[in-house]
C-alpha cells in the first residue's frame, strides 16, 4: 500500500474536518511533486514596487532628475548613490550630478566600487541604506563586468523590489535590460559583411545586463547618433524582446504599474517585433514583415503587455 492511499484510509476513519484536511495534505504533496507545479514560485514572483527611470544620454532635463528625486523619497527624504564607473574618466559627470541632487534637496553620495568591495557584505548593508541608484555614462560592459553577480547588485534589486528608485543615462540606460547591446558588431566574415552598414541579424554584439529592465533591450543616443539600424537589427536576432531606442535629452520610467512613460525633450522610439514575420536564411541582409514601431513623445504612455499607447 502506497502513502497516498494509506493516508486516505486513516482519514476515512475521522471526522469530515479530518478528512478536509488529509485531503489538503495529499493535494499539497501532489503539487510539490509535480515538476510544472515546481516552477510557480518563479514565474509568479511579485513584481517590484520601485522605479525605473533611464536617460539616452546628453544633458539630463530638470524635469528628470526631479521626478528621479520624488521617486527617491522627495527632499528631505531621498538617499541617493552615484555610481561614476561607467567612465575610465574622471568622476566629473557623476560629480555634477551629485550637486544636482542635493538642489534637490537630496541627501547625495558619490560611491565608486571597485573589485575588491563589489562582493563584501559590508558594501550590501551601505548599500541598502539608499532609496535610489543612479548610474553615470560610460561604457556598460565595464558596469556588467563589475556588477553582474555580485553582492551590492543583489542589494541593489532588493531596495528596487521594495520600492527603491534605480536610473541612469546612456551606459547607465542600456545596462538595465536583461540582453545588452556592448555597442559593437561581431566580426565580418566577409568583405561584404565588412561594408554593410545596413539591417543585418546576427552583426550586433551583446551580452548579458543588469536585468531591471524586462522584456526589452536598450538603445541609447539615439536620434543623435542615427542607431535605428543597430536596434532594429538587435531586435530581429531577439523579436522577443522590444526595442527601446531613448533620445537625448528624453528619459523612459518603467513604473510599478507596468506602464511606461516618456519625460523630457525629445522621443523614445519602441520596435515590436513580437508578431512580425522573420525570414531566417543565408543571406546578409534581414528579411521582416509586420514589424510595429511607436514614436513616443514627451507625456505618452506604453502598455507592452495590451500594446497600448496614450499621447
Amino acid at each position: 500500500m502506497n502513502r497516498v492511499s494509506f493516508s486516505l484510509k486513516l482519514g476515512m476513519k475521522n471526522s469530515p474536518t479530518s478528512r478536509l484536511l488529509w485531503l489538503l495534505q495529499i493535494v499539497g504533496w501532489l503539487l510539490i511533486s509535480n515538476p510544472a507545479f515546481a516552477q510557480l514560485p518563479g514565474t509568479v514572483a511579485a513584481e517590484p514596487m520601485g522605479s525605473l527611470l533611464i536617460v539616452g544620454g546628453g544633458d539630463t532635463p530638470d524635469a528628470v532628475q526631479q521626478r528621479f528625486v520624488a521617486l527617491a523619497g522627495g527632499e528631505g527624504h531621498a538617499k541617493i548613490a552615484v555610481f561614476p564607473m561607467a567612465s575610465m574618466k574622471s568622476d566629473e559627470e557623476a560629480n555634477e550630478v551629485v550637486e544636482d541632487f542635493r538642489k534637490l534637496g537630496a541627501e547625495t553620495h558619490l560611491v565608486s566600487l571597485n573589485r575588491n568591495s563589489v562582493n563584501r557584505e559590508s558594501t550590501a548593508r551601505y548599500l541598502e541604506q539608499f532609496t535610489g541608484y543612479w548610474f553615470s555614462g560610460g561604457d556598460q560592459s565595464r558596469l556588467a563586468g563589475l556588477l553582474l553577480g555580485t553582492k551590492a547588485l543583489d542589494a541593489m534589486y532588493r531596495r528596487y523590489h521594495e520600492g527603491a528608485v534605480i536610473g541612469g543615462t546612456s551606459a547607465g540606460a542600456s545596462v538595465m535590460s536583461s540582453v545588452m547591446l556592448t555597442g559593437k558588431r561581431r566580426t565580418p566574415k566577409t568583405p561584404e559583411d565588412k561594408e554593410l552598414q545596413n539591417i543585418a541579424r546576427g552583426m550586433q554584439e551583446v551580452s548579458e545586463g543588469f536585468g531591471v529592465f524586462k522584456g526589452a533591450i536598450v538603445d541609447q543616443h539615439f536620434m543623435h547618433r542615427a542607431r535605428y539600424n543597430r536596434l532594429i537589427s538587435a531586435v530581429l536576432d531577439h523579436p522577443q524582446l522590444l526595442g527601446v531606442g531613448i533620445d537625448e535629452e528624453t528619459a523612459l520610467l518603467v513604473r510599478p504599474d507596468g506602464l511606461w512613460e516618456v519625460i523630457g525633450s525629445y522621443y523614445v522610439k519602441i520596435f515590436d517585433a513580437r508578431r512580425s514575420r522573420i525570414i531566417d536564411d543565408e543571406g546578409p541582409m534581414a528579411k521582416a514583415s509586420d514589424i510595429r514601431m511607436h514614436i513616443l513623445p514627451m507625456g505618452s504612455t506604453f502598455d507592452p503587455q495590451k500594446r497600448r499607447v496614450v499621447f
